[in-house]
């Protein structure tokens, strides 16, 4: 039995996947496989895919294996094929890696197997990344990036190897949540909370970061950076995150704090979740009023009103409003005459 599984869900984008995998072929650790999962790739990329395959499974024999899910038009989506995946795996620990992101470090299951010697019990281990848009890196925080200083802020002091035991408290007290390229996760605690939401096409990561650290028993952080994300160009839709509309990534976001705020058992993930639903509600408010939907961008202008009230978003509401009422005396005006 490996100790760790790796899963890769790849559709459609052989040459981004390869160098995904090749990330993890360059492990100095060696006590894992590899389970890959594709969702339905059209047939014009059966033969790259499957030459990419054969030379991994020359290194790694029966530790890599590949399932094939039928075609369907938008895929089965990233959370089936990562828990198809899970469901095949053998390993104490999963790992998941983007197709088109890569792991940056060569060290990063050696270290977590050092973080198990150290902590055997832990159920969850976080590290960061880097973003990249178009080669350029990102400036952050984004994920955990300042996880590291609220930790010593707060004079919780990592062990020998650098490795912290992170309260919950501290973690929803960052802005962002760990990815799942730099996530490693007990399989019994991720079956146990049922896996990704299926129902879920954008923030699914989000999602099961908060079920999971509301279940989850000891989590360990290493602040080291160990992969490399790169954002979708909107400008291209070749893949799930630019082929959705931003308003419809929106809806998806509030139903993931809508889930946190009333099914989690923690009071600090509550609190987390109504407060980042309110920066969602703005950011769909905001959208709306980009495409003069004022009675929309109105309506949830006031819905994000919360404890984070500030006077210019309550001008921005009432600016809202007005236009949604001029709108509407035009349009009453128009059908009357």
């Amino acid at each position: 039995m490996s100790k760790f599984s790796v899963i890769l869900a790849t559709r459609d984008r052989p040459v981004l996947f390869e160098a995904a995998l090749l990330s993890v072929l360059d492990q100095d650790f060696d006590d894992f496989e590899i389970i890959i999962v594709d969702d339905g790739s059209a047939s014009e990329y059966k033969e790259l895919y499957e030459s990419i395959y054969e030379r991994a499974q020359r290194s790694l024999g029966k530790r890599i294996k590949l399932f094939r899910l039928l075609r369907r038009p938008r895929g089965h989506g990233q959370s089936y094929s990562l828990n198809f995946g899970v469901d095949q795996a053998i390993g104490t620990y999963v790992l998941f890696l983007d197709d088109d992101d890569t792991w940056t470090d060569r060290h990063h299951l050696t270290r977590f197997n050092q973080a198990l010697v150290n902590h055997p019990n832990a159920d969850l281990y976080f590290t960061n990344q880097n973003a990249y848009f178009r080669d350029e890196i990102k400036a952050g925080p984004i994920w955990l990036e300042s996880l590291e200083k609220e930790l010593i802020n707060d004079s919780i002091k990592p062990d020998v190897d650098n490795f912290f035991i992170v309260p919950i408290e501290n973690l929803m007290n960052t802005w962002g949540f760990c990815h799942l390229n730099c996530m490693a996760v007990r399989r019994e605690l991720y079956l146990n909370i049922m896996g990704m939401d299926e129902g879920i096409r954008w923030e699914c990561d989000r999602d099961i970061f908060l079920r999971l650290v509301d279940s989850a028993s000891i989590i360990i952080f290493n602040p080291s950076f160990v992969s490399r994300h790169n954002i979708p160009d909107p400008s291209k839709s070749m893949n799930m995150s630019t082929a959705l509309s931003m308003l419809e990534k929106r809806l998806y976001q509030i139903r993931v704090f809508d889930k946190a705020a009333i099914f989690s058992k923690k009071k600090c993930i509550r609190i987390y979740a109504k407060r980042h639903k309110g920066y969602a509600l703005k950011k769909i408010a905001e959208d709306l009023a980009d495409i003069k939907m004022w009675a929309e961008a109105a309506y949830y202008a006031k819905e994000a009103f919360g404890p984070n009230l500030t006077f210019k978003w309550f001008l921005f509401t009432t600016y809202c409003s007005i236009q949604s009422w001029r709108l509407r005396l035009i349009q009453t005006a128009t059908y009357t005459s």
